[in-house]
């Protein structure tokens, strides 16, 4: 059993217990104080956190802007740039199916006699037509010879009856011209 004497005057005992209870109410303060300031530090963190994470969102956000906005510029380029590509190649394709007559203009040009007049010229596909008149028939078999020895001529026909005249000869005659000579990718 214990026994606890308090010696003390009323008055001591009352201050005693007052300092008591100011002691626990300064340390119930003090660490009230202490976690509302720990509270606060964190919520300054987290606010400091925060505002650095929203302000580097808000540069991604207009570098995004600008690169999107790059982007699309890019993409109009590209599809401008896809269609000019389609239309150069239908181009291309048209220009190497395309018949240039130029390699058979210079093929009469190297074979045809000064002698020889043409005075009308026909083309129907590959089968060229001609018709004019030669000084001579020695004239119109040497135009026909020279054409035969070509390699963008096949098939020249004159008929028999372009041959009958010695003198001022009326002809005509057909030959066909390869396509590979006609082609404006064979110049």
């Amino acid at each position: 059993m214990k026994i606890l004497l308090n010696l003390l005057q009323e008055k001591n005992k009352e201050d005693i217990e007052r300092r008591f209870y100011l002691r626990f109410f300064l340390w119930q303060f003090f660490l009230v104080l202490a976690l509302e300031i720990f509270y606060l530090a964190i919520l300054v963190g987290i606010y400091f956190i925060l505002d650095f994470q929203l302000q580097g969102l808000e540069s991604a956000g207009q570098q995004y802007d600008a690169t999107r906005s790059e982007q699309k510029t890019l993409d109009v380029y590209r599809k401008k740039f896809k269609e000019t590509n389609v239309l150069v190649e239908t181009v291309g394709k048209i220009e190497r199916q395309h018949f240039s007559f130029t390699q058979m203009f210079l093929l009469l040009d190297t074979a045809l006699p000064e002698s020889i007049a043409i005075e009308h010229l026909t083309t129907k596909e590959y089968t060229v037509l001609l018709a004019g008149r030669a000084a001579t028939r020695d004239d119109l078999l040497t135009f026909e010879n020279r054409l035969k020895e070509s390699e963008c001529v096949q098939n020249v026909n004159v008929p028999l009856a372009n041959l009958f005249s010695q003198d001022n000869v009326d002809f005509q005659m057909d030959f066909e011209m390869r396509k590979k000579c006609l082609q404006k990718n064979a110049l």
